[in-house]
C-alpha cells in the first residue's frame, strides 16, 4: 500500500483516519504550525517520476501560524504527503 519512502512517514496517520473524522487537528512543523480538518486521501505521484507514487492526505484550513510548508488553495485547502508531512499531529480539544 505505501511506498518504502513513506511508510514510515504516513502509515501511522492513515490508520487512524477514522478517529480523526470531523475533528479539528494541529499540524506541527519547525517553523509554525496549521489548523486544519481532515478532507480526503488519494494515490498521488511527481510530475517528474511517475515511478514515485504516494498517498496525499487533504485538509480544509481552519487557521495557520508561522511559516509551514504547505500551499493553500483559493478554496481554503491543502495538502500533505510524505515530502512535506507534519512532525506532529494532534487533535485539538
Amino acid at each position: 500500500m505505501f511506498s518504502e519512502n513513506e511508510k514510515n512517514i504516513v502509515s501511522n496517520f492513515y490508520s487512524r483516519l477514522d478517529e480523526i473524522e470531523d475533528k479539528e487537528l494541529q499540524l506541527f512543523w519547525e517553523q509554525g504550525y496549521a489548523i486544519a480538518q481532515f478532507d480526503t486521501c488519494f494515490e498521488d505521484f511527481a510530475d517528474d517520476n511517475e515511478e514515485d507514487e504516494y498517498t496525499s492526505f487533504v485538509f480544509k484550513v481552519v487557521n495557520v501560524e508561522g511559516d509551514v510548508p504547505i500551499e493553500i488553495s483559493s478554496a481554503g485547502y491543502f495538502i500533505v504527503n510524505y515530502h512535506n508531512f507534519p512532525q506532529k499531529i494532534e487533535v485539538k480539544h
